[in-house]
């Protein structure tokens, strides 16, 4: 029986086929190979890159102030990036988005832009690196657009594929952030998820994720970044500038704004981005000044006290007060602080942890602290067990009002706080 049904199958496709129309082809003006070779532009770029600028016949990969380029910082490691800077500018140049980071390509590497209409990067052995996915989708086109959104196109203008569903590290203005989509700090191990709790900012470490930061908001589907006139905001708790940032969220139900405080200029030529520290910044280009053009407008940990917050305000381990990494905590007491300043080793728990010895810090807290509230009631004794026995445990916090513990896999930068001791792992030599 499967002979004749194949058959009829085959027949009926044969008399339909030319009644099927023909999938649109890019024109063949518009398709383009870039072969990774030749002098890398003199214009300074952040990390100290070097980069190759992409250029076509129509300069397609070129709209105010962004550029696509390929870069490395890395002697034939190249990485496909967009460029946002302006030519000439005596600032260094931000890169707001890459293709392969985790993957780059050698010298003579090629990107290719075929009539099927699928962007590719393939590495100089022809193994292909990188793709838009996009082959014989209905492609006639692809541009770089005002907003830094690169973007592959339909014949009637709609965007089969574009760069801003596939943020990296940094948000353009318009960038849109689902649930489904995550934001990871560039070569650290920080990332931003839009999760149930909301816009929350992580620490991956020994297969865990630690929070440290970001926005509540139950129920949230995605976040915008955007610029907003200050004429169209109507807030008269903030102070009143030419223009407002906002990160706009459209929970189920309605839609909510978080707005970003002490951002200004114009905020066209904006990114947001999360920093290889874990912290959460905005830029913005100010045309009014001949030098350092990308300014700094807002820093989730910014601030005289929140800074201390940051996990690695103080390296892998230190004790920070008002901005200041102070001290170096040790069974001695605080020692000064410097970069070499390490966390005491986690002793083996091959013997349930019965060797494991602890010295307390008093009055300090975790990065952690303000969304761990821990586990208990229950005493020191038992939570100190508690820990020896668990191989990832570094150490543990204890809340004196509540009789609370909750243990840490990393330690990073312990905060001033008289209400928090913390007990930490000693180890005698």
């Amino acid at each position: 029986m499967a002979s004749p049904i194949h058959m009829h199958f085959f027949l009926f496709l044969t008399i339909l086929s030319s009644t099927v129309p023909v999938q649109s082809q890019v024109p063949k003006k518009q398709t383009f190979q870039f072969i990774n070779q030749g002098e890398f532009s003199d214009y300074i770029v952040e990390y100290n890159a070097n980069h190759r600028i992409i250029r076509t016949a129509e300069d397609t990969f070129y709209n105010y102030p962004f550029r696509l380029c390929i870069y490395n910082t890395t002697a034939n490691a190249y990485i496909l990036a967009l460029r946002a800077g302006i030519p000439n500018d005596e600032d260094l140049m931000s890169w707001v988005w890459d293709a392969n980071r985790n993957d780059p390509v050698r010298e003579n590497a090629t990107l290719t832009f075929g009539r099927n209409g699928n962007l590719i990067l393939s590495d100089v052995d022809g193994r292909i690196v990188w793709q838009t996915n996009t082959a014989n989708k209905g492609v006639n086109g692809i541009s770089l657009q005002p907003n830094g959104n690169l973007v592959l196109q339909d014949k009637n203008g709609r965007f089969v594929w574009q760069s801003f569903d596939y943020p990296v590290d940094t948000l353009l203005v318009e960038t849109t952030v689902s649930r489904t989509s995550d934001v990871d700090g560039r070569d650290g191990p920080y990332s931003i998820v839009i999760d149930k709790k909301g816009f929350t900012m992580y620490l991956r470490n020994s297969g865990k994720f630690l929070k440290y930061g970001g926005w509540r908001g139950e129920g949230l589907l995605n976040i915008t970044f955007d610029a907003v006139p200050e004429d169209r905001m109507n807030d008269n708790n903030l102070t009143p500038r030419p223009t407002r940032h906002l990160l706009q969220s459209r929970p189920v139900d309605n839609s909510r704004g978080i707005i970003l405080k002490k951002l200004n200029y114009n905020a066209t030529y904006s990114f947001f981005r999360l920093e290889s520290d874990g912290n959460l910044k905005a830029f913005t280009y100010y045309t009014n000044t001949s030098y350092l053009k990308w300014d700094q407008t807002y820093a989730f940990f910014g601030d005289y006290v929140r800074e201390c917050g940051l996990p690695s305000k103080c390296g892998s381990f230190g004790f920070c007060d008002k901005r200041m990494c102070i001290a170096c905590p040790s069974p001695k007491g605080l020692l000064g602080w410097s970069e070499s300043c390490k966390p005491p080793a986690v002793p083996s728990c091959a013997n349930g942890g019965a060797s494991a010895k602890y010295y307390k810090i008093a009055g300090v807290q975790h990065f952690t602290s303000p969304f761990d509230e821990g586990q208990g009631p229950m005493k020191v004794n038992d939570y100190r067990d508690k820990c020896s026995k668990d191989c990832k445990c570094a150490g543990f916090f204890y809340r004196e009002e509540s009789s609370k513990c909750f243990s840490v896999p990393v330690l990073g930068t312990l905060i001033k706080d008289e209400y928090f001791p913390c007990w930490l792992h000693q180890v005698l030599v």
